[in-house]
């Protein structure tokens, strides 16, 4: 039974196929059909390359964007970083020339101590 109705499908779907090429194919208004048919298809595909067209070149407009934006972001992070370094060597700078006058004034004080402390045995 199962053999007989696959039968029967197969053949109403190959008469259903016959029909409608005979139609597109047989008669003048199935011809006219076909032709609409291909008129819409060729539409459709200009139409996709169209917009294809157009959004390759809006993808393109955004890289091109995307890229400028990166390569500003890039340098305005250089920038900083050199701006922050150069900071830091000043206030290293600073840092070693006050403990260099620091250690300079403990210096003199512990020679004026030991002129002292010389002083005091030599007139003792």
């Amino acid at each position: 039974m199962k053999n007989k109705n696959g039968l029967v499908a197969f053949a109403l779907l190959g008469l259903a196929a016959g029909a409608a090429t005979w139609y597109l194919l047989g008669t003048d208004d199935g011809k006219k059909q076909l032709n609409r048919a291909n008129d819409g298809i060729k539409e459709l595909t200009r139409s996709l390359k169209d917009v294809s067209k157009r959004e390759a070149k809006r993808a393109r407009k955004l890289a091109t964007q995307a890229s400028e934006e990166l390569h500003a972001l890039k340098n305005k992070a250089v920038d900083e970083f050199g701006s922050l370094k150069n900071k830091a060597k000043e206030v290293g700078r600073d840092a070693l020339n006050s403990t260099n006058s620091s250690a300079q004034r403990l210096a003199n004080h512990v020679d004026e101590a030991v002129d002292t402390a010389k002083n005091k045995v030599d007139n003792a």
